[in-house]
């Protein structure tokens, strides 16, 4: 929009008085006084004005085609020459025109906004989640493990007598922890175990065939204790489920994480974790098995029997996370190096009770 100052004839031959010009993208805007004083304001559309440039007055005349007619006059030639832009404004096409482009930037400029909240929610969202799972309480996360075992369902399935010596098994191995492990061992054909947490630990029966020696035993509760030491069960649901959990965390409401996390409970039985948490959970495992003068080769017979294990070449479950298992061996023997090893008799007599 322009302003201008003018005179304006309200038909051709009257005296001229004193206006006021504003121009739009599409019309212009006369206001002046009535003789009795009273104020008026016309209004033209820019395509029914006539525009012509007289050279003697240096004025632009401005004359409406359309009745009831008028003409006006402003000095120079500025008015002129801005009517005829924004008359040529009009006849291009939508994406050409000053507002199109600008509501193709504004577009963009949304587009952008967009992708930027996008990508918060993708990836901002689910770290927060699990920065935010690091603070839960064991408390907390015990009644969270237990809801989720409960919505599984495994009670059902599981075999007490050999939950019964795994548990002796690990509580023999002395493992200092504030979580009290509770292992549970489930009839079924799939090579798994997983843990959750506040301190359960499941182990399916079928992967309990594939081990032959209690240094593997050893290094599978091992691994699996350090997920739920190190929380990775927890900060994994709550990096998963993202946004779904993230203000329930925020804002304390503990009663909407357990409902949502129960809901998705079926698929936590193959919760796949980063592979830097699996390395942690590796190598804690073989710390804790050297410094009980464990054989730490149980890590890598525990990763060769279950590879063979995986019909069709398919990994197990358990391995499923980070199945390039010849790194993890190659990292497990170079940390593992010197290590004392000495047979534990009991642990040993225990392991075959599952025999």
């Amino acid at each position: 929009m322009k302003s201008y100052f003018g005179s304006y004839h309200t038909s051709p031959g009257t005296e001229p008085v004193e206006a006021t010009v504003l121009v739009f993208d599409k019309n212009l805007n006369i206001g002046f006084r009535n003789p009795d004083g009273s104020n008026a304001m016309v209004n033209w559309l820019l395509k029914d004005v006539e525009t012509s440039f007289d050279f003697s007055s240096q004025q632009t005349k401005l004359k409406n085609t359309r009745p009831p007619g008028g003409e006006l006059f402003i000095k120079g030639n500025d008015a002129g020459n801005y009517i005829k832009e924004m008359l040529a404004e009009q006849q291009k096409a939508w994406h050409k025109k000053s507002n199109g482009k600008e509501w193709i930037r504004n577009s963009l400029l949304l587009l952008g906004i967009l992708a930027v909240l996008y990508l918060i929610y993708m990836l901002i969202v689910p770290w927060l989640s699990q920065k935010l799972a690091s603070k839960v309480s064991i408390k907390t996360e015990k009644q969270l493990g237990d809801a989720v075992y409960d919505a599984l369902g495994l009670a059902e399935q599981e075999d007490k007598s050999k939950s019964f010596v795994l548990n002796q098994f690990f509580e023999v191995m002395d493992v200092p922890s504030a979580y009290n492990i509770n292992i549970t061992v489930v009839n079924d054909e799939v090579v798994n175990a997983f843990a959750l947490p506040g301190g359960r630990i499941v182990v399916y029966s079928a992967l309990l065939k594939e081990i032959t020696s209690y240094p593997e035993l050893a290094a599978l509760l091992s691994h699996e204790f350090t997920h739920v030491n190190n929380k990775h069960s927890t900060k994994s649901i709550f990096r998963r489920l993202g946004s779904k959990v993230f203000l329930g965390l925020l804002f304390g409401r503990f009663g909407t994480v357990t409902s949502v996390v129960v809901n998705h409970a079926d698929n936590l039985k193959s919760l796949k974790y980063s592979r830097s948490l699996e390395k942690e959970a590796d190598m804690d495992g073989l710390d804790i098995l050297t410094k009980r003068n464990i054989d730490p080769n149980g890590f890598v017979d525990l990763f060769h029997h279950l590879q063979k294990a995986g019909p069709n070449n398919n990994m197990p479950e358990f391995l499923g996370s980070h199945p390039d298992v010849d790194k993890r061996i190659a990292y497990i023997q170079e940390a593992s190096k010197g290590a004392a090893v000495k047979e534990d008799a009991e642990l040993k007599a225990i392991f075959e009770k599952l025999k």
